[in-house]
């Protein structure tokens, strides 16, 4: 049946209400996604990488003052009536990897860098790095203990934390000496305070060594420049013997 121009005009208005319509409920949809100036937009994982700088150099003190108090027998044991460590320093003797948690109380730098599925820490002492999985790995049951131990990493809010266990026993947990077990269980909590400053907390938790755990603060500040090379070498070594050992062995008026 052939349609009259009425009709065609009836279905012409009819097909243009509805196609202005649907245009005006997509551009509604289209607005409701488009951020309003001036509103928040959905939080990012907060950004902890560049080069950070702790302060007050080899903070030495950090860890040994809330440990004394803490020590098991045979911990006091390894230090003398001033605190200080009766051991040779491991590290600056021959050279062995300073470890965690005595690489952060370092006055060299260290450089934080996000990857797929891990954050790696590089530092300038030694030219050491540290692996840290994000991606919802658990530590192994049976880790053979090692320098740096096993570190997995999570964000807790704006906070970074990396817990770290499988250590080997025989770094120090600080400069001034303190011991630690293959019990060592460390805990580190990096929280970016304002662009140029981040908070590092830093729990060390080793029952055979001490009574309960204890929690440090160091603060780091960004630097604009990169790590560099701090390398403990052969000759540093003889250095050491041949300057602080062997004097400190010979009998007195020899």
């Amino acid at each position: 049946m052939r349609q009259s121009p009425r009709h065609w005009l009836v279905a012409f208005v009819l097909a243009s209400a509805a196609l202005l319509a649907f245009s005006g409920v997509a551009f509604a949809q289209n607005e409701s996604r488009t951020p309003v100036p001036g509103t928040p937009t959905p939080a990012s994982t907060p950004d902890i990488s560049g080069v950070w700088l702790g302060d007050g150099g080899n903070n030495r003190p950090l860890l040994l003052q809330p440990a004394l108090p803490l020590m098991l027998p045979w911990v006091k044991a390894k230090f003398n009536s001033q605190g200080v460590a009766t051991d040779l320093d491991p590290f600056v003797e021959s050279c062995e990897p300073l470890g965690v948690s005595r690489v952060l109380l370092e006055n060299t730098p260290l450089k934080i860098v996000p990857a797929s599925g891990e954050v790696v820490i590089f530092y300038e002492r030694n030219h050491d790095f540290r692996e840290i999985y994000t991606d919802g790995r658990q530590h192994p049951k049976d880790l053979d203990p090692s320098w740096w131990g096993h570190s997995i990493g999570r964000w807790d809010g704006n906070t970074f934390v990396v817990d770290t266990v499988g250590f080997n026993d025989k770094t120090w947990v600080d400069w001034a000496g303190l011991p630690h077990t293959e019990a060592l269980h460390l805990v580190e909590r990096y929280q970016r305070v304002d662009h140029d400053t981040m908070r590092l907390d830093l729990t060390v938790d080793d029952p055979k060594a001490y009574t309960q755990p204890f929690t440090v603060k160091r603060m780091f500040t960004l630097k604009i420049w990169d790590i560099g090379e701090d390398i403990c070498t052969h000759s540093t070594e003889q250095h050491f013997k041949q300057e602080i050992v062997q004097p400190a062995t010979v009998p007195p008026g020899k």
